[in-house]
């Protein structure tokens, strides 16, 4: 029976008195029919008439059992109604009761109930159960298509069955444990989704977010409920209920529960990871949990509750499993992965600037499984770490959501929380060791940088307002303490080397193949970029890097010349007054100032087979720097944001 949408009211009391008064009306007129039928023959009278009388009798008594079904499925499925609001009282009786019109999906829901209670879950033979479990798994998962239904599955489900369900799979030895439970957590995930029109599904709500009295039970409940995608308000409840709540008046207590139970579905067995996993991925609920968490006696701030995790995570055995959740309920707070860099909402803000406060001063010591997601958080808020290292303006600042005094907003540079510069740098320190966290940040800040600075050099170019030397001037503050981090992190040596590295394996890529203006290069900018952080090293690089260098590019790199020619590009690019460059350096595809590793890529073609390339490419740059030097105002802007940008200082004045 499709559903209408309309109202469907219904009264198990009054259909059931109409179920016993048809039953007698028919068996009454099943009487009349056989009577007359009787007088009808001795007068040897046939009447059609009466064979019709005679098979609407026999309906309305095979309606009867159909309505008394339906008032029994009906009482079940309004039990607590009263409560929910879904009936209205009617003296003598239950009253008229709101449900879903699709009856018929209801009574299949009670039968696969019914099956599952007094015909699988209570058979004590271990493959035949697994057997009877699987073969029904996909009529569960069905539910999830009618959540009305699934709700009444569950309501008509008793609870110790529920309670039981992620035990009971992998006792039975079933080799499909993980996808059976993933039917019951889908279906279950459907009515909870569903508006309240199952009034008996109250009852399962409020056992799910209810403390459960036993660890077993809790974490029975934590499994299933963690595939559900249940809404952020049951994710809250029911981890704060079961663990949450507890923990923080008291974390110093054994939370392990179902070792054997948990390898099997490769889930941690430990009761406070299992709550963090069903709130990770959800941040509002993540958000909720923390506001409410231990209730109206625990005094803590979200910062002291977020410092217990990882204490906890800190002096267990399954620490890492701990920490590991604990990195992506920070990551789903922050809505690191949801919201865009530099448009991030106020609650996720301020719940990113928490995570990055009490991580900080971990630092390298922050657990490792927890380091990814700092990555993660890292490269969503490019804009708060990259303004939190300047020192240009508010040097002395504290971290907070609001504009310190003195601050001079940059354009296209948007935080929604201001970080001083040594939590910055702090927050850093969780991440930079972690090479793939790194590679996915710098990939991040590479285009923030390069939008950033191209956006600068527009509006310089309508309005001259030094606004490309500003945002220079913030991220050769933001290299400088990041290159502190890095070194603090792996050690001077290893942090240089590893830099250095990166920037020879990724220009001997373009200079060994075809160059086009793509992503590969607004990285390699970036790569190129981090490397003059470490221009101070000067002649302590080693003989064996010098050789490295000069191989890759046929002689040792002046990076700090490198940076102006980056600068001239992006500020061309961006439309600032120049004279026209000279033809060799424009770029006739495109009308634009070529890159340096054009210039590079057109100097080995031009010499191949006649003479270095080398020296073809310094007659390329001496052109380039000739043309620089004939634009006194271009010239002067890239001066300046190669020496800002390739700058120390907020490395030294970290150590003051």
């Amino acid at each position: 029976m499709a559903s209408t949408g309309e109202f469907c009211g219904i009264d198990p009391d009054e259909m059931g008195r109409l179920a016993v008064s048809l039953d007698g009306a028919a068996a009454r007129l099943t009487r009349f029919c056989h009577e007359l039928g009787v007088r009808l023959q001795q007068e040897k009278a046939d009447v059609p008439a009466l064979r019709e009388i005679a098979t609407i009798a026999e309906w309305g008594k095979s309606q009867c059992s159909m309505l008394l079904g339906r008032a029994d499925l009906i009482r079940n499925l309004s039990t607590g109604a009263p409560e929910l609001g879904s009936a209205v009282a009617v003296t003598g009786g239950q009253g008229l009761v709101h449900l879903p019109d699709d009856l018929e999906s209801m009574e299949l829901a009670q039968e696969l109930a019914r099956m599952y209670e007094n015909d699988i879950l209570t058979r004590s033979d271990g493959d035949a159960l697994a057997g009877l479990i699987h073969e029904h798994a996909d009529e569960v998962t069905a539910l999830a298509d009618h959540p009305q239904a699934a709700a009444a599955f569950f309501a008509m489900l008793p609870a110790k069955s529920r309670d039981k369900l992620p035990s009971l799979l992998t006792i039975t030895g079933s080799e499909t444990a993980k996808q059976d439970l993933a039917a019951f957590s889908k279906a279950l995930g459907a009515a909870l989704n569903a508006p309240p029109l199952v009034p008996a599904f109250a009852k399962v709500r409020e056992d799910l977010t209810k403390p459960a009295g036993s660890k077993i039970v809790a974490w029975n409940r934590l499994t299933l409920l963690k595939g559900t995608n249940a809404p952020a308000r049951v994710r809250s409840a029911v981890a704060r209920a079961l663990v949450l709540d507890d923990f923080m008046k008291n974390p110093k207590q054994d939370w392990r529960a179902n070792f054997d139970e948990a390898k099997k579905y490769d889930l941690p067995p430990d009761l406070v990871a299992m709550a963090l996993e069903v709130l990770a991925g959800d941040g509002a609920a993540v958000r909720e949990a923390f506001a409410g968490m231990g209730g109206p006696d625990v005094k803590l701030s979200r910062v002291e509750k977020m410092k217990l995790f990882l204490d906890y995570a800190d002096q267990v055995g399954a620490g890492d499993e701990v920490a590991d959740a604990f990195g992506r309920v920070l990551e789903s707070g922050a809505e690191a992965t949801t919201e865009k860099p530099g448009q991030h909402s106020q609650a996720a803000a301020a719940f990113a600037l928490d995570a990055m406060l009490v991580t900080g001063p971990f630092g390298v010591a922050l657990p490792a499984t927890a380091k990814d997601s700092m990555g993660v958080i890292g490269r969503s808020y490019v804009h708060e770490l990259a303004s939190g290292a300047r020192f240009d303006k508010a040097a002395n600042r504290a971290s907070g959501m609001h504009i310190p005094e003195h601050w001079v907003s940059l354009p296209g540079v948007t935080p929604a929380f201001y970080l001083s510069p040594g939590d910055a740098y702090r927050f850093m320190k969780t991440f930079v060791e972690e090479e793939n966290s790194v590679a996915d940040f710098n990939s991040a800040m590479a285009r923030f940088r390069h939008d950033t600075l191209l956006a600068a050099a527009r509006l310089d170019a309508q309005s001259d307002n030094n606004y490309f030397r500003d945002v220079s001037m913030m991220f050769g503050d933001f290299s400088s303490v990041m290159f502190k981090a890095t070194k603090d992190a792996l050690g001077e040596e290893d942090a240089a080397g590893e830099h250095a590295r990166n920037f020879i394996k990724n220009t001997s890529g373009f200079l060994m193949g075809g160059f086009s203006f793509t992503n590969e290069f607004i990285d390699l900018g970036w790569e190129v970029f981090q490397a003059y952080g470490f221009s101070d090293l000067g002649d302590r690089w080693d003989d064996s890097f010098e050789k490295q260098v000069e191989k890759a590019t046929g002689q040792r790199a002046d990076l700090a010349r490198r940076m102006k020619f980056d600068m001239a590009y992006l500020l061309y690019s961006g439309g600032y007054p120049t004279s026209r460059p000279p033809q060799e350096l424009v770029n006739t595809a495109t009308g634009t100032l070529k890159t340096y590793e054009e210039l590079v890529i057109d100097a080995k073609r031009e010499a191949a087979g006649e003479g270095k390339w080398e020296e073809v490419l310094r007659v390329k740059l001496s052109a380039y720097e000739n043309w620089m030097d004939e634009n006194g105002k271009l010239d002067g802007k890239v001066e300046d944001a190669a020496r800002f940008q390739t700058s120390d200082l907020a490395e030294n004045s970290l150590r003051d």
